[in-house]
């Protein structure tokens, strides 16, 4: 068995690790470094390509900021293992028409207040979460790592149930397994306490396979196959039985994610994504199956210039609904044509998004936020899922936060979102929030 030797790094190799993050994410804190070693006698040198090794098999998500603060290295430096975790307690109070979510802001989920429903507080720490990562055969030609993490909030409220948001598997270009889309760039998403996130977002998870490569110094590409998720409104005839017209449909083909993105440097980065899917649904009416093609393209980009980072994202397609954020599970992926009866069509969805982060100093930042949704419905009728005259036709989301990191370890701030729904029958409802967050992370 391999001697154990536990030392702390000098201030030289985490000064040197800091400038050689083989990931930035400009929200990052910026104390972290691994500040343990245990297992066979390890230099500093190699304690700063354990670092760069470990973080890159971390996604690129704003629950995961903290730096790796230790890792074990085992007997030969055959493998190496960190853990991590992240506490996030929020406080929210709402005005106008209050979200039933005190950790997400969803104008999707926004309903009109009850009589005297127009105020709420409320408390959660489902934001909370506790990761692995492993990394076998480490910095050699057949490198594998594992990455897998559990989070508290699979349903809203308080119930703290327990799921897992990743768990894959990198070998060399390849990954395998369950996490955000290839369809996603979460590197152009700015900073928010609002655990939903900008309304255009594209927070969409999924079990998948993904290649991705860099091409040179600056271009980075991706090509993947995910299982499909569909989300759609059925056509039920006035007076129809939901149990004739509403059976479920496998899927016959996966979605096809796809992306080119080019690194200015380090730091800033512009990419364009796109999505090709076969939605398959039953016709009833005819009594076959039919399938609809859907199409997505997404251009997303980061550019900092200190104090200032900026972000930019904008998509649009047909069929896409799944995997732009506040559409979900309002069944519209596909949609009944109003002049085909048992007939569904894809409409047509967009959205936006801009922002801007000033960083005050290393420990303070904030953060502006404007996005925009729209959905291009026609009208249709059915008697099942969400009425047309209901549904969710637009929406916008304004976002402003200052956030103080007041060690490596602590993170506290305040935000401000307000948020506006229209409806396809015009009709308009908002609602206010502010939120207060305390969080921990090693």
């Amino acid at each position: 068995m391999s001697r154990l030797r536990l030392f702390l790094l000098s201030l030289m190799a985490v000064a040197a690790i800091a400038q050689t993050s083989a990931q930035y994410n400009p929200n990052r804190s910026r104390g972290g470094s691994v500040k343990h070693v245990i297992g066979d006698v390890v230099n500093i040198s190699d304690s700063v390509d354990v670092y760069k090794t470990l973080i890159s098999n971390i996604p690129v998500d704003k629950d995961f900021l903290n730096d790796p603060v230790f890792a074990i290295v085992g007997k030969n430096k055959s493998f190496y293992f960190s853990v991590g975790a992240n506490f996030k307690f929020v406080g929210s109070y709402d005005w106008g028409n209050p979200i039933s979510d005190p950790m997400k802001f969803a104008v999707g989920d926004m309903h009109s207040a009850p009589t005297g429903g127009n105020r709420a507080f409320g408390m959660s720490a489902q934001g909370s979460n506790i990761y692995f990562n492993i990394i076998g055969f480490p910095q050699s030609a057949n490198q594998i790592g594992l990455f897998i993490s559990f989070a508290l909030d699979k349903n809203p409220g308080n119930d703290y149930l327990v799921h897992a948001n990743y768990v894959y598997a990198r070998y060399r270009n390849l990954q395998v397994g369950y996490s955000s889309s290839l369809y996603n760039d979460k590197a152009a998403d700015p900073y928010t306490i609002d655990a939903h996130g900008p309304i255009a977002s594209g927070a969409h998870d999924n079990i998948q396979i993904n290649f991705q490569k860099n091409i040179n110094a600056h271009v980075r590409v991706g090509v993947g196959i995910e299982d499909p998720d569909i989300d759609y409104t059925p056509y039920i005839p006035a007076g129809g039985d939901p149990a004739k017209y509403t059976g479920t449909l496998r899927q016959r083909f996966p979605d096809l994610p796809f992306y080119v993105g080019y690194n200015f440097d380090t730091y800033s980065h512009v990419r364009l994504s796109g999505i090709m899917r076969g939605l398959t649904y039953r016709n009833c009416i005819e009594e076959r199956n039919r399938s609809v093609p859907g199409y997505g393209l997404k251009f997303t980009g980061s550019w900092v210039a200190q104090p200032c980072i900026f972000y930019a994202q904008a998509q649009g397609g047909k069929g896409i609904a799944t995997y732009i954020q506040d559409n979900d599970n309002l069944g519209l992926d596909l949609i009944p044509d109003r002049n085909r009866p048992g007939h569904l069509v894809a409409p047509w969805t967009w959205g936006c998004i801009a922002g801007m982060q000033y960083n005050f100093n290393e420990r303070v930042f904030a953060t502006g936020v404007y996005s925009y949704m729209h959905n291009c419905l026609r009208y249709y009728s059915s008697d099942y899922g969400i009425p047309f005259d209901a549904q969710l036709k637009s929406g916008h989301y304004i976002l402003g936060n200052v956030i103080w990191q007041i060690s490596p370890l602590f993170r506290t701030g305040i935000e401000y979102v307000h948020g506006i729904r229209k409806n396809a029958d015009r009709h308009t409802i908002s609602n206010n929030r502010v939120y207060a967050l305390l969080s921990m992370s090693f």
